[in-house]
C-alpha cells in the first residue's frame, strides 16, 4: 500500500511540472514567497516579481541561469519600480546569491526586458541610513530638509543654464 501511494504522489508531481517551464515557474514562485517573508516585502512586490520573470522565461532568458537569480532580479526590479528602497547587497545576503550573479541577471532582464528604472527617493534612503547609525529622529529630519533644499537649488541651476 506504501508503495503505491508513492508511487501515485510521484506520478502526480510529474503531472503538475509537465514541462521544465512549468517546473521552473513553480521553484521561482517558491523562492519568492520565502524571500518576500524575509525581507518584510508586500504582495504587489511579488505580483509584480512573477510578471517580470514570466516575461524573462518567455524570452529564454532564464536558460542558462539560476532560477534564484533571474527571480531574485526580478524582485530588485519590481523593488525598484515600486520605490522600496533595498539594495542588491540586501537582496543577495538574505538569497544566498553572490551580488556579482544578481548584478548581472539585473543588467540582463533591463536591457533584454527594456524595462526603464526609476531613481529611488534619496529622502527613503536617509531614514534607512540613519536607523542604521542610530541617530534620533531630530537628526533625521535635519538630513531629510537638507537634502530637499538642495535638490531644489540644483533643480533650479539646470533651469537657468
Amino acid at each position: 500500500m506504501r508503495s503505491r501511494m508513492e508511487r501515485l504522489r510521484r506520478w502526480d508531481h510529474r503531472i503538475k511540472t509537465s514541462t521544465f517551464k512549468v517546473g521552473n515557474l513553480m521553484v521561482a514562485f517558491n523562492q519568492l514567497d520565502t524571500s518576500k517573508d524575509k525581507l518584510g516585502l508586500p504582495d504587489t512586490i511579488v505580483e509584480n516579481t512573477a510578471y517580470i520573470y514570466r516575461k524573462a522565461q518567455q524570452r529564454g532568458l532564464v536558460r542558462g541561469r539560476t532560477i534564484s537569480a533571474v527571480s531574485h532580479a526580478a524582485m530588485y526590479i519590481a523593488c525598484r519600480e515600486l520605490g522600496i528602497p533595498k539594495t542588491l547587497k540586501e537582496i543577495a545576503v538574505v538569497n544566498n546569491i553572490k551580488r556579482t550573479t544578481l548584478a548581472k541577471s539585473y543588467r540582463l532582464l533591463i536591457n533584454k526586458l527594456d524595462i526603464k528604472i526609476p531613481n529611488i527617493d534619496p529622502t527613503k534612503c536617509i531614514t534607512k541610513v540613519a536607523n542604521k547609525a542610530n541617530l534620533n529622529e531630530k537628526t533625521k529630519r535635519k538630513a531629510t530638509a537638507t537634502l530637499i533644499i538642495s535638490s531644489f537649488f540644483s533643480s533650479c541651476v539646470h533651469c537657468y543654464s
